[in-house]
């Protein structure tokens, strides 16, 4: 099963639906909005990082998880590496995700007339409860990440995974069928669009300077959210030929292994990545609070002063919805991926072939990027509607 993206909401489209399968221990969730614009939470629950590894995450009756069982068996200094080594497996965004989801299973158990065991859950439990999350309104996609999380959930206790029972199979296939599985996406943020938003933006304005530079370098160098928050000043260098940023880790290179990305200089002097990113840097330092290292975005407090704590994933979303609102569009069309997307479509559009534009956002096969690029080409030049004299 792959986990699509997209927050626990019931009306969550934003990932793709498929066959059922068993996730493999690298499956991953998408990073869920924090409550704020500046910097990590203060402070979590202990998740399902932490239960897994103390054995905690079974119920009576079931087996102890791989994490307790290593540690119990070596010296404590070990036995501590061992269980930091297992929560590294997943990011913590992941494990964050995992978490919220299966307290919504267990939740949903234990509510039940005669309370049911979550996990080891059996397979009809399992089915019941997504056929529960199906009549009350939720995307497939939401289903299908619940499910993930279930079923990784009994393959670190070691216990048969319910998931993959046929009964599960045959209900979320009906689910399937019965609601569909098309995403409902966000708005893509395109050139235009784009270039109408930064219009907006006062320079003489901190966070307007920020927000032009994040715009900006986060749509021309095709950065999903995460890595547009996750880079350091250190990751963006510019050079004659315009900005090369490197992007350490991402969804799709969770080993870090990183990759660089090109920003050319731009036509226009509102809307060039360079320039932006140039101006942010020198009112940082300007403001008292320069970018030498550490987060390249940060927060900005109401007395505008430049924090020291990078931005969350979910702040780009918001700073996204305010611009775009600010600009006379529907706030709600938009969500931090539409930079991601809006470079995708508006590269189609312009004529740039697939592979440049898989190169520039790190796609690994051509039909991931399709759906991208789609649109973009609704009305290219081989579109036949314009060509049979009408």
């Amino acid at each position: 099963m792959v986990v699509g993206q997209g927050v626990d909401d019931r009306r969550d489209g934003d990932g793709r639906d498929g066959a059922l399968v068993t996730p493999s221990p690298a499956v991953t969730m998408a990073d869920p909005p924090a409550p704020t614009d500046l910097g990590d939470p203060s402070g979590t629950s202990e998740t399902l990082a932490d239960e897994v590894l103390e054995g905690e995450v079974v119920g009576a009756g079931g087996a102890m998880v791989p994490g307790g069982q290593l540690g119990g068996e070596l010296a404590e200094p070990l036995a501590e590496r061992v269980g930091d080594y297992a929560r590294a497996s997943r990011s913590a965004a992941t494990w964050r995700a995992y978490d919220a989801d299966l307290r919504h299973f267990r939740a949903w158990c234990a509510g039940q007339p005669v309370a049911l065991v979550a996990v080891p859950a059996t397979a009809v439990t399992v089915a019941g409860y997504i056929a529960a999350l199906a009549d009350d309104g939720y995307a497939p996609s939401t289903i299908r990440r619940r499910l993930a999380a279930i079923s990784v959930a009994h393959q670190l206790a070691r216990v048969t995974n319910p998931t993959a029972a046929a009964e599960v199979s045959a209900v979320w296939n009906g689910i399937r069928r019965s609601r569909g599985v098309r995403p409902s996406r966000k708005a893509a943020l395109d050139t235009s669009l784009l270039s109408r938003v930064v219009a907006g933006l006062d320079d003489t304005h901190l966070a307007d300077v920020r927000d032009r530079a994040l715009l900006l370098v986060g749509f021309a160098g095709c950065l999903r959210r995460s890595e547009l928050v996750g880079l350091d000043t250190a990751d963006v260098v510019e050079t004659d030929d315009g900005l090369v940023v490197t992007v350490r880790r991402s969804k799709t290179d969770q080993e870090a292994a990183g990759a660089q990305v090109g920003l050319a200089y731009g036509s226009y002097r509102p809307t060039c990545p360079v320039r932006a990113w140039r101006g942010w840097v020198a009112a940082a330092a300007a403001a008292g609070t320069p970018l030498a290292d550490g987060p390249a975005f940060r927060g900005i407090n109401r007395h505008g002063q430049v924090g020291t704590v990078r931005l969350y994933p979910g702040s780009v979303a918001r700073i996204v919805q305010r611009r775009v609102a600010a600009a006379g569009l529907d706030p709600a069309d938009f969500a931090g991926h539409s930079l991601r997307s809006g470079f995708a479509t508006a590269a189609a559009r312009a004529g740039v072939n697939d592979r440049s534009i898989m190169r520039q956002g790190r796609w690994r096969s051509a039909a991931s990027l399709e759906s991208y690029v789609r649109a973009g080409r609704l009305f290219d030049a081989d579109n036949p509607s314009g060509r049979v004299g009408l």
